[in-house]
């Protein structure tokens, strides 16, 4: 069961970090990003992530520019501009009002964008069956609940098309939860089998992982097929 006083924290931290200095907060690698500096980085992540997964994501003979895009954990829309410009529709959640309102500022100008201020655990705004792909990055890693996850993970599947991909990042360092409790920043972790359970409960064919152990641990999740 989802404790209401987790996502509750999740928000009300999101929404101080972006008061404070969302960029830093986003990509903490600076504490004083330039706008165009701070979107390159978007435009890099794009380009080493989500680029070499098109052949995945298209299966091979569909454009991108006919594919709809989910994003969860979109920030202040560092990495959905570059989204939009290769999908012909992104949807793009975060749990913060204060991202979400300087997403719409920093997106106004993109008119395949939707926008979702986000419960914190579900995708309630989106559609069944209503997205070709699936990503989030930089953004389980803070979450600090298994049970959270675990519901991003079955309505993914629930607004994925049949067939098609969810590719996501969450911390793999494994610590000792008895000296370090997980938090809004520093979230819950998985390992392989873990991550494992995660699939096979969420209702996904396992497709593939790569970095575990280290903090980016990638999953790709397949939803199966209709038969």
């Amino acid at each position: 069961m989802i404790d209401n006083d987790v996502l509750t924290r999740m928000r009300k931290d999101w929404d101080k970090r972006a008061r404070e200095n969302a960029p830093h907060y986003i990509v903490n690698s600076s504490k004083e990003w330039k706008d165009r500096d701070f979107y390159r980085s978007g435009e890099i992540n794009v380009a080493n992530d989500i680029m070499p997964e098109m052949h995945r994501v298209c299966g091979g003979s569909r454009s991108p520019l006919d594919l709809t895009a989910l994003e969860i954990g979109c920030g202040v829309g560092r990495m959905t501009k570059m989204l939009a410009r290769i999908f012909g529709h992104v949807t793009a959640l975060d749990v913060s009002k204060e991202m979400i309102d300087r997403a719409r500022v920093n997106l106004a100008d993109l008119h395949n964008v939707t926008l979702i201020l986000g419960d914190g655990a579900s995708l309630s705004a989106v559609p069944d069956e209503s997205q070709d792909f699936a990503f989030s990055f930089i953004v389980f890693q803070h979450i600090p609940s298994t049970e959270v996850i675990a519901s991003y993970c079955r309505e993914v599947r629930r607004v994925l098309r049949p067939g098609s991909l969810f590719k996501f990042q969450v911390n793999g360092v494994v610590w000792d939860r008895h000296e370090i409790a997980p938090d809004t920043w520093v979230g819950v972790s998985f390992d392989e089998a873990d991550a494992q359970r995660l699939c096979h409960q969420s209702g996904f064919q396992w497709e593939m992982s790569q970095g575990a152990g280290t903090q980016y641990f990638w999953l790709w999740f397949r939803k199966p097929p209709r038969s």
